[in-house]
């Protein structure tokens, strides 16, 4: 699919930006709100005109249905029930339709219900064909994923829930319930902002200090960094490895594996740090959405680190609801992988996101169960360093099958990539290029700073004195300088 037109990383951005600072700082009130809201939309339309109908559509059922839930007492549970399901299903039936349509008709075509190579051509009013494809051998429907509506279909089904509950009180401004809906900076890639968060701001605009812009911009810097220094550099050995796995060591495939993970969290940690300084320049204080989840120790930490809006998302709407951990151990391990085959089946319409997400379910899994026994409390108390750094390496160890499932275009690419990184059909050899070889170190050494600076984030250099601050922004702009990609690349979460 085309990328939108106004990313961050491009030229139209570092127009639009400021001349939106400028006015939304000048305006106050109402008119600052409106002025946000089309700024927003605008920001949105720079990609495509039509789907800006689909974000309104959105908006109006969760506005409707929220003030409609608001007057439903609490002892009418069957209607307010009923309420919640229009919003439910008519924000889940455009994101099902978008985004699942295909691969919804190749599990009907691999599962022998339905024999399609004979069903004909069909063009709807709007565009979207669907016919056999012979090359795919397929069924397949033309349909273009708008982008970012996992994102604010999520942050806005979120507000319906938290009002069906009584969480929080309905919004009576459409403009208001509109820019949270919209607002532009986390708008096609999160992170999902709750609405008890935006509206706070919202309502009692944070006073922008000297200091919050200092750090704002250089959150909005190491965005940029992560970004275009070290997201779309390996991009280029991970582009590379999954192309060419077939002709790879076991040993190159590990290296473009392990660089998949470190460029997808650079590409979606550097989006999200950009989203949150350019919020914060508004007002706007939103939770951080990674913690330096690639040198952590276990599994479970590392979803506590890594996409925070989206893993504490599903633990509150899905885990929770289900029973969480209340109701005895296997339906809590059932839970878990409802959850996280949820997830799975979020990040995209395909049978290897599914693999990936019940792989996270079943490390998960793993590691509750090795947390009860003996052995792991003995560890943890006597093993010191060593057992931690070991901890460490087998964390990301485990973690980059799941990067493979993620990256790959297929399950026959999957189990073919897991092979070889096993040793199973290829031979051990450390015979590797010399590019491979410089990424290798690259990742080293990305690990290491990881798990040096995990400590040390902005706010901590900023309170030991600016200077810090100022060389790490220094050193910033040098790599951007040196060995940032200057042709604008997509982010990797646009996709979903």
């Amino acid at each position: 699919q085309k990328s939108p037109a106004m990313k961050f990383n491009t030229l139209e951005f570092l127009i639009f930006f400021p001349i939106s600072l400028i006015i939304g700082n000048l305006l106050k009130g109402t008119a600052q709100r409106i002025f946000l809201l089309l700024a927003s939309y605008y920001f949105y339309m720079a990609w495509n005109k039509t789907f800006i109908i689909l974000i309104l559509i959105s908006t109006l059922l969760d506005y409707a249905v929220s003030l409609w839930l608001e007057k439903i007492p609490d002892s009418e549970k069957t209607k307010r029930k009923l309420v919640l399901t229009v919003s439910m299903v008519g924000n889940l039936g455009f994101l099902a339709f978008f985004k699942y349509t295909n691969f919804l008709l190749e599990v009907f075509q691999d599962t022998g219900l339905f024999s399609m190579q004979s069903w004909g051509a069909y063009v709807s009013p709007v565009g979207i064909s669907c016919g056999w494809n012979s090359g795919a051998a397929k069924y397949i429907c033309d349909i273009t994923l708008p982008v970012g509506i996992s994102f604010y279909t999520f942050q806005s089904m979120s507000y319906t829930i938290d009002v069906y509950f009584r969480k929080i009180e309905a919004r009576k401004s459409f403009i208001d319930f509109s820019l949270y809906v919209a607002f532009f900076p986390q708008l096609v890639a999160g992170p999902i902002v709750r609405a008890t968060t935006f509206l706070r701001d919202l309502d009692m605009r944070l006073s922008v200090t000297h200091e919050d812009i200092q750090l704002a911009f250089s959150r909005i810097l190491i965005g940029f960094m992560r970004k275009v220094v070290f997201a779309d550099n390996l991009a280029k050995v991970v582009d590379m490895t999954f192309a060419n796995y077939g002709s790879m060591s076991p040993i190159e495939i590990w290296t473009g594996v392990i660089a998949f993970g470190w460029q997808i969290y650079f590409d979606f940690a550097g989006y999200t740090d950009i989203a949150i300084g350019v919020a914060r320049l508004f007002g706007f204080q939103f939770d951080p959405n990674f913690n330096f989840p690639m040198s952590t120790n276990s599994i479970m930490d590392h979803w506590t680190k890594w996409h925070i809006s989206f893993s504490t998302w599903i633990r509150d709407y899905i885990f929770i609801p289900l029973g969480g951990s209340r109701a005895g151990e296997l339906r809590t391990y059932r839970n878990l992988f409802i959850t996280w085959f949820f997830a799975g089946v979020w990040h995209g319409a395909a049978y290897h996101f599914i693999s990936w997400g019940v792989w996270q379910g079943i490390m998960i899994t793993i590691q509750r169960l090795f947390n009860r026994t003996k052995f792991s409390e003995m560890l943890n108390k006597k093993g010191g360093m060593i057992y931690d750094i070991f901890c460490r390496i087998l964390t990301m160890f485990c973690l980059s099958f799941g990067f493979a499932m993620f990256r790959a275009k297929t399950m026959t690419d999957v189990w073919a990539m897991h092979k070889a990184m096993l040793f199973i059909d290829r031979p051990f050899t450390v015979d590797m290029t010399y590019r491979n070889m410089e990424y290798g170190i690259l990742l080293f050494i990305c690990f290491t700073a990881s798990y040096i600076f995990s400590k040390r984030n902005l706010e901590y250099m900023q309170e030991k004195g600016g200077m810090k601050l100022v060389i790490t922004n220094t050193v910033a702009i040098l790599l951007i300088l040196f060995f940032g990609i200057t042709e604008a690349q997509g982010f990797l979460y646009f996709d979903f």
